[in-house]
């Protein structure tokens, strides 16, 4: 409660010394008075005419103690700004895992989540894993077969490309054929 005391009082005196110099600045003329609201207007009339700003400088000085002790009291770590809830410690989501750079070590301080146990799909999820294997081959096949009508025969570099496709694509067909043939997909 104190320390809100202090803040408005502190308010209080930089208002008034503002006022004051504003004051101070239209008494010496319409363009200082006018030039006091540009930036660094007030620093330029304090320092063009220190003794009409003298007023106005007490104000401004007294202003200091009071945010200090505003500060000191602990008004600032009680406000939604120093809220623990919104700094506090962070945790982190085990599913996302955090880049490291060379030199750094492994974080000390994150929790080992243990073992890591990889489950096996049961049999109806193999066989849906396996039809969606043989709908993509159809697919590449299909682009296979547009490509090597495409191919001419004078092509050999072409031609390189697509027969080492093409042994890709057989590896891919003959290892989803053994899959269906091993779980007796329909």
């Amino acid at each position: 409660m104190a320390a809100y005391i202090f803040l408005a009082l502190g308010l209080l005196c930089a208002l008034i010394g503002r006022i004051l110099l504003i004051g101070a600045a239209f008494r010496v003329s319409t363009w200082w008075g006018l030039g006091v609201f540009l930036p660094f207007g007030p620093l330029l009339f304090r320092l063009s005419y220190p003794d009409r700003a003298l007023s106005s400088r007490k104000f401004l000085l007294a202003t200091l103690p009071c945010i200090l002790l505003y500060f000191v009291l602990g008004g600032a770590s009680r406000s939604r700004l120093y809220d623990r809830r919104l700094f506090g410690p962070k945790t982190r989501v085990a599913s996302t895992p955090l880049a490291h750079y060379a030199l750094e070590g492994p974080d000390r301080r994150a929790k080992s989540s243990g073992p890591i146990v990889e489950l096996t799909p049961n049999l109806a999820e193999r066989r849906a894993a396996n039809a969606r294997e043989f709908e993509r081959l159809g697919a590449w096949s299909e682009k296979l077969r547009l490509q090597k009508r495409d191919l001419l025969h004078s092509d050999a570099e072409g031609n390189l490309v697509y027969n080492i496709e093409l042994a890709q694509f057989s590896a891919a067909l003959e290892k989803a054929t053994a899959e269906k043939a091993q779980f007796g997909a329909k």
